[in-house]
C-alpha cells in the first residue's frame, strides 16, 4: 500500500482523469516540500504545467488544506507575488526504528519537524505476534498523545535490521512469522501504509535526503551496532541489489581460518568486528579476571551493553580502548577492499562509530 494524501481520496471523475490530477498535485506538493515557499512562477517553472493551470491546482490545494498562503515575495519587476508552502499539520509521518534491544518512535510534520518522540530500552526483537501487538501499541500511544486520528497518518517508515526486501515488504531475518509481508501485516493493524527497509539502508536514505549526502553522489553509510551493516548510494541512487540485499558488508570474508558466523560461513567481518563482538569480547575477558573500569559495572549486576563501553572507553578504560583498536584493524581492511571496488566520494559513519573512531585519531 502506497501513501496517500487524504485529498487523494476525495478525487472524482475517471480513473485516467484522477491520475493525471494525482500527478499534476504531487508535482507542486513536490516543489513546496524540497523548496519550501513558492510563488505561482516558481511552481510553473519546476512542474512544467502551464501558469493558468498552476493556480487553479494552488486553488484546488488550499481548498483541501494541503497548502497554505504564506505571505509576498520579492517583486522582480513588477507586482509581488503570493507565496504557498505546505500546512505542515495536514498529515504527518510515522518513524520507526526497530533495533534488537530498544525502539524508537517518532512523528514528523510536513515539514519534516519533528513533533515528539519515545524511546523504550529493553524492548527485545522477538519473532512473536506480541512483540508486533506491543509495537503497535507504542504507535498508537504516540499518536493519541498528539490527537492525531488515523487519516491525518501519511504512512509509516519501519527500519529493521537484517534481510529486507524493501519493495515486497519482507523481513528475512526478523518478524518473520506472518505468512503474509510484514509490512501488509502492520498496515492490517494500523490502518495506515506501512514502508519499511534495512536500518543502514534506512539511514543512507536519510543521509541523502536530509544529511551530509545530500549534495552527493557516490556515498557509503555504515552502521557498527550489535551488527555491521552498510548503505550504498550510486549515482544519488539507493543501491539495494536484486533482492533487497545488497550492503552486507559484515559478511565479506576477513579471516579463513576464523569462527563460525550465524550466516554459516567462517572467519566473517562481523565475527571480528561488531558492537556484539566488542563487548562479548570485553565480557570475556573480565570474567577472567582483566582489569577495566567495567568490572565494577558488572558486579553491580548490570549487564555490560555497547553504550556501557562506548562510556568506558571515554573515560579512559585503557583495557576496552585496546579491544577497540584491534577490533578497527579488520574494520580497516574491509573498508579498504570497498573504497577499491567503490571508489566512493564520502563515507559516513553512524554515531557510535564516529564516537568510537575520534578516541582512535586522538591516541
Amino acid at each position: 500500500m502506497k501513501p496517500v494524501f487524504l485529498y487523494e481520496k476525495y478525487l472524482t471523475g475517471t480513473l485516467n482523469s484522477k491520475k493525471r490530477k494525482q500527478q499534476q498535485y504531487k508535482k507542486i506538493v513536490s516543489h513546496l516540500y524540497s523548496h519550501g515557499a513558492a510563488s505561482i512562477a516558481d511552481i510553473v517553472k519546476s512542474a512544467r504545467i502551464s501558469q493558468p493551470l498552476v493556480a487553479s491546482l494552488v486553488e484546488d490545494l488550499i481548498g483541501f488544506g494541503v497548502i497554505l498562503e504564506s505571505g509576498i515575495g520579492e517583486s522582480i519587476g513588477g507586482r509581488r507575488p503570493s507565496l504557498f508552502c505546505i500546512n505542515p499539520a495536514y498529515q504527518y509521518v510515522v518513524g520507526v526504528d526497530i533495533n534488537l534491544h530498544t525502539l524508537n518512535v517518532a512523528i514528523f510534520d510536513l515539514n519534516n519537524q519533528l513533533v515528539h518522540r519515545e524511546e523504550y530500552k529493553d524492548f527485545e526483537l522477538e519473532n512473536s505476534v506480541d512483540y508486533t501487538d506491543a509495537l503497535c501499541e507504542k504507535i498508537s500511544f504516540s499518536l493519541s498523545k498528539l490527537n492525531i486520528v488515523e487519516e491525518k497518518v501519511l504512512a509509516v517508515g519501519v527500519s529493521i535490521p537484517g534481510l529486507v526486501d524493501a519493495e515486497n515488504g519482507l523481513s528475512h531475518t526478523h518478524l518473520t512469522f506472518t505468512e503474509e509481508s510484514l509490512s501488509a501485516y502492520l498496515k492490517d493493524k494500523l490502518g495506515f501504509a506501512v514502508l519499511m527497509d534495512n536500518d543502514a539502508r534506512m539511514m543512507a536514505l536519510g543521509e541523502k535526503a536530509f544529511g551530509k549526502a545530500k549534495d552527493k553522489k557516490d556515498v557509503l553509510c555504515l552502521n557498527l551496532s550489535n551488527g555491521i551493516g552498510l548503505g550504498i548510494i550510486l549515482n544519488s541512487k539507493l543501491y539495494s541489489g536484486k533482492n533487497g540485499f545488497a550492503g552486507e558488508f559484515g559478511h565479506i570474508l576477513i579471516d579463513p581460518d576464523g569462527d563460525l558466523c550465524y550466516c554459516g560461513k567462517i572467519g566473517c567481518l562481523e565475527t571480528l568486528t561488531s558492537g556484539a563482538i566488542l563487548v562479548k569480547n570485553i565480557t570475556e575477558a573480565i570474567d577472567k579476571g582483566q582489569p577495566s573500569l567495567l568490572t565494577e559495572y558488572k558486579a553491580e549486576g548490570k549487564e555490560i551493553d555497547l553504550r556501557a563501553v562506548v562510556k568506558a572507553i571515554l573515560e579512559g578504560d585503557q583495557f576496552a580502548i585496546d579491544q577497540l583498536n584491534k577490533m578497527s584493524e579488520y574494520l580497516g581492511k574491509g573498508l579498504v577492499t570497498l573504497i577499491h571496488l567503490l571508489n566512493p566520494e564520502m563515507i559516513i559513519l553512524v554515531e557510535n562509530l564516529r564516537v568510537l573512531v575520534n578516541i582512535l585519531l586522538d591516541q
